[in-house]
């Protein structure tokens, strides 16, 4: 076994670099120089448990054992007490719980002033994690200290729906808290989602979610910023499309209905046929779940006639606009148009082939 890899299997056989004792793991690998990774194994005794106490983890990354047949990521759950020294990078395949309570402090809250970078999800086997604060200290407290979060492939304070009470989480507190005229930035990459109310802002604290891939998405809902700080929302990129019909079916002859960012919808315009665009702020959900509405700002829609019919047109939903008008707009034989959100209310047609 790598010497730089240590496991905590609980329940399991203690051997080599697998330990069922968290302070035996913990002072083990506290021999150890350099990078190391820590492997949450929870298929002997679930969920792994961390107990209270202070723990060093400089150069320590978390990582899950999974995904295994039934179960999609290793659950970890951090019992109220624990605090850790340094910890700053979280792999894929692992499920965190933050079950801290008052008056404990946060599990982290060792920031300072030098804008700290933490990085979750990047993990090599892009497997995901979810990060979920089921009671009202949240995981990570920055003070009144700048951060950069790199967030890839998250459930980052999405609701968590699992067998093992009392972690059926629906509706998770914010996993971030910070104060003062601080930035927290949270860059956000791949299939990554992020829940409502995920940062408790105070005294005029911003949070940036730079949505860096444009399949990033995030909860509508953002209260907990909004009632002490601001927020605001960065540049987006470009994905590949969904393309619905996905070929080698006839393209659509009705209005097509879709839950992702981000699609080319292929049309026949031979008869009288309106697609409709989702409404912004509520039309895109996470995995059909209409209880997280996501915001949409930079996500581009593509309708394209591809029959040769003249019949198309594209319309907004109830309360949206098509630059700024409330009405239909035409798409021509073979042509077609791409439309971007705002964020807010009004679809901005980027291209039109005529």
């Amino acid at each position: 076994m790598n010497g730089n890899v240590f496991v905590f299997r609980p329940g399991g056989i203690q051997w080599s670099n697998v330990f069922t004792d968290w302070a035996l793991l913990i002072s083990a690998m506290s021999c150890v120089q350099g990078r190391k990774i820590l492997e949450f194994d929870d298929s002997v005794a679930a969920p792994c448990q961390i107990p209270a106490g202070i723990w060093p983890m400089k150069d320590v990354m978390w990582a899950g054992f999974g995904p295994r047949p039934g179960v999609w990521r290793t659950v970890v759950a951090i019992q109220s007490g624990a605090e850790f020294k340094d910890l700053r990078m979280i792999g894929g395949q692992i499920t965190i719980v933050n079950q801290a309570v008052n008056p404990a402090r946060s599990p982290v809250s060792d920031f300072s002033n030098n804008r700290d970078h933490v990085q979750i999800g990047l993990r090599d086997d892009c497997g995901n994690a979810q990060l979920v604060n089921q009671f009202d200290v949240p995981l990570f407290n920055l003070g009144a200290n700048p951060a950069l979060f790199f967030i890839q492939n998250c459930l980052f304070g999405m609701p968590l729906n699992l067998s093992i009470p009392p972690l059926n989480i629906l509706a998770p507190k914010p996993l971030i808290r910070h104060c003062g005229h601080s930035v927290l930035t949270l860059n956000l990459l791949g299939q990554n989602q992020t829940g409502p109310n995920v940062v408790l802002s105070e005294d005029g604290a911003t949070v940036v979610f730079g949505a860096i891939s444009s399949a990033a998405q995030v909860a509508v809902d953002q209260t907990s910023i909004t009632s002490g700080g601001s927020y605001s929302f960065g540049p987006q990129g470009r994905i590949q499309r969904l393309v619905i019909p996905p070929p080698p079916a006839q393209p659509a002859t009705a209005s097509q209905v879709f839950s992702t960012p981000n699609v080319l919808v292929r049309c026949d315009g031979h008869s009288d046929f309106i697609q409709d665009l989702p409404a912004i702020k509520t039309g895109f959900f996470v995995g059909g779940n209409s209880n997280v509405p996501l915001y949409t700002g930079g996500q581009e829609v593509v309708v394209a006639e591809v029959a040769g019919g003249s019949h198309l047109k594209v319309r907004p939903a109830l309360g949206d606009t098509i630059n700024g008008s409330a009405g239909s707009v035409d798409i021509g034989k073979h042509g077609s148009r791409t439309f971007v959100s705002d964020g807010f209310s009004n679809w901005i047609t980027t291209s039109e082939v005529k």
